[in-house]
């Protein structure tokens, strides 16, 4: 019996020991998820899904496709004084950024296509397709608990491309091609507003009874991600998104002057500030193609 009992008193430490931590062990899900549903959008729920996935797995999904570029300073444009010459390296100086977040949106409006020939197949989508797609309603400002044709069809008019052409002349026009006081300070080149005290930059004829600050940034991808999150989600600018599909619809290409029709709450001035974006697009396009070569910002003018 002496024999017996270091053992028996070694399997109950165990036990005890396991009991204990069991609820703090790793029981994730393997990476490749079995768990599938075979009904069509109406299931699964977001309350289903989204704690089942690793968040990990829907984070790459997600991710950039490129490296961000290098992170340089603003050049000072207004020492440029040739005129071509300066409008070059602001675009070769934005470029880069433009490109970055078309590409990532290309990226995620492949996949969200993908799932959408899957569906009208009849084919299933896996756990993970839905942890991904409740993740970009967040993304794009969705308050989805329930996932649908409609919701689904809306996510894909905010998942699009913007022409860099559209943006580099927002860009121009708001900052004075870079040399504007909230462009040199604030490294915002489109003259977004933010609402907290102390959140940017206090502009001269701020009205007595108005509060927004001009929005200031950390580099400028952080400006043009928030310009390009500003454009595909706020209900401002749903008039752009609605012309963005139709060309979509109609396998037309998504040209910037096209979309510039639908910034008429970009601006007070309305269908004049339209006018001169249309306008500064055509001028400067030829510019934007030369540089293309240099950097890949396919302007789409």
């Amino acid at each position: 019996m002496r024999l017996l009992k270091y053992p028996l008193l070694m399997a109950i430490t165990a036990l005890v020991l396991y009991a204990l931590y069991f609820p703090f062990m790793d029981t994730a899900v393997p990476e490749e998820e079995p768990l599938v549903w075979h009904e069509p959008l109406e299931h699964p729920l977001r309350t289903d899904v989204m704690g089942y996935v690793r968040s990990e797995l829907v984070r790459k999904r997600l991710a950039y496709p490129t490296p961000a570029p290098a992170k340089k300073p603003l050049p000072d444009f207004d020492a440029i004084a040739d005129i071509n010459e300066k409008k070059q390296a602001f675009f070769a100086y934005l470029g880069p950024h433009v490109a970055r977040e078309n590409t990532r949106l290309r990226a995620l409006r492949k996949q969200l296509l993908e799932m959408q020939a899957q569906i009208e197949k009849h084919q299933p989508l896996t756990v993970q397709d839905y942890a991904f797609l409740y993740a970009l309603y967040d993304e794009f400002r969705m308050d989805v608990a329930h996932t649908d044709e409609d919701s689904f069809n809306e996510l894909l008019k905010r998942v699009d491309v913007l022409p860099a052409s559209l943006v580099l002349m927002q860009a121009a026009n708001e900052s004075a091609w870079g040399t504007s006081r909230f462009a040199v300070e604030g490294l915002n080149f489109f003259g977004q507003w933010c609402f907290r005290e102390g959140c940017g930059l206090v502009p001269l004829y701020r009205g007595e009874d108005q509060f927004h600050e001009v929005a200031r940034f950390e580099s400028a991808a952080a400006s043009i991600r928030s310009y390009f999150y500003n454009l595909n989600t706020f209900h401002s600018y749903e008039e752009l998104r609605d012309i963005r599909a139709q060309l979509r619809s109609r396998n037309k290409p998504v040209r910037g002057e096209d979309l510039a029709r639908g910034l008429l709450r970009y601006s007070e001035r309305g269908e004049d500030y339209i006018a001169e974006i249309s306008g500064m697009i055509r001028f400067n396009c030829p510019i934007m193609q030369e540089v293309q070569q240099v950097v890949a910002i396919s302007p789409s003018c």
